[in-house]
């Protein structure tokens, strides 16, 4: 073999080692960042359970049967009756 062969050789071995390493590298970065998409997935939907039940609380407290006891109880507001109502024309 030549001097130049060799050294071609040489060249091949180096770029198919530096080649198969950066193959392990890239599927090590793959399964890392697989791992933490799983996470963030996991907490997402523990945020989207988080929020349709604050939905349904907000729409409870929101109700009017709830708001009516609450001017009830706290404010101490009740319904007129009919003879305390006054309509008002422009």
């Amino acid at each position: 073999m030549s001097r130049a062969s060799v050294g071609t050789v040489a060249v091949l071995v180096l770029a198919v080692a530096a080649s198969g390493i950066a193959v392990v590298y890239s599927k090590y970065v793959s399964r890392k960042l697989f791992v933490e998409l799983q996470g963030l997935r996991a907490e997402h939907d523990v945020i989207d359970t988080e929020w349709s039940r604050l939905q349904l609380e907000l729409g409870a407290w929101a109700s009017h049967v709830r708001i009516e006891q609450v001017a009830r109880e706290r404010l101490g507001m009740r319904m007129p009756r009919a003879d305390e109502i006054v309509v008002v024309r422009p």
